[in-house]
């Protein structure tokens, strides 16, 4: 759930911007002590601050809406206020968690991991694990994926943020590898489990 202040500021009046995905809601604080304002999202008018929050309002996603996309609404009460929600595709694991086979100390074609969500992104708790046509574990580490791959942001042709995996592998065996990813509007993806073997040169 996000919040978005309506604050006033030298005597101009200013709707906070959010970033959202399909799923959430928000919510409106009128912080202004002058003013009621009735942003064109709710069904209430908020009186001057202090004041009750708003009930609970959602963009309208048109079904053949691409993202990201940015809505802009307006006041009930004053015409010369407006606002923006900027609403991101949801982010999420991709469809295929185990990539195409690679051939060690060549370049992959970089392949999708995640997509969606507000760049930029953090990631955190990278592990990973390579272990031989036997099971047994070669090599293991924490603070990336694996020897020679990274983690990078790419965009499709609608502008959709796409976290990619990229590299060259250095090791041959199963990579087995996860990690976590918080984007700028504090969407989080948690520790997916990858796979990918790469064979002896």
């Amino acid at each position: 759930m996000k919040q978005i202040q309506i604050i006033r500021n030298n005597n101009v009046v200013t709707f906070e911007p959010i970033t959202i995905d399909p799923t959430e809601l928000f919510f409106f604080t009128n912080l202004d002590p002058q003013q009621p304002h009735w942003p064109s999202l709710i069904t209430n008018q908020l009186g001057p601050a202090p004041s009750p929050n708003s009930s609970q309002a959602a963009v309208p996603i048109p079904s053949d809406q691409t993202f990201p996309f940015t809505y802009t609404y307006g006041c009930k009460l004053h015409s010369n206020e407006s606002g923006t929600v900027t609403v991101v595709a949801q982010l999420q694991a991709a469809q295929n968690t185990t990539f195409q086979n690679a051939t060690q100390n060549q370049a992959i074609v970089p392949q999708p991991a995640a997509s969606g969500g507000a760049p930029p992104f953090q990631f955190s708790g990278q592990l990973f694990q390579i272990v031989n046509s036997s099971g047994q574990i070669i090599q293991q580490g924490s603070g990336s994926i694996g020897p020679g791959l990274s983690l990078s942001t790419a965009y499709d042709t609608f502008g959709t943020a796409v976290i990619m995996v990229s590299g060259t592998p250095t090791v041959a065996g199963t990579y087995n590898f996860t990690f976590s990813v918080t984007d700028s509007a504090q969407h989080n993806l948690q520790q997916v489990q990858y796979a990918m073997t790469v064979v002896s040169q």
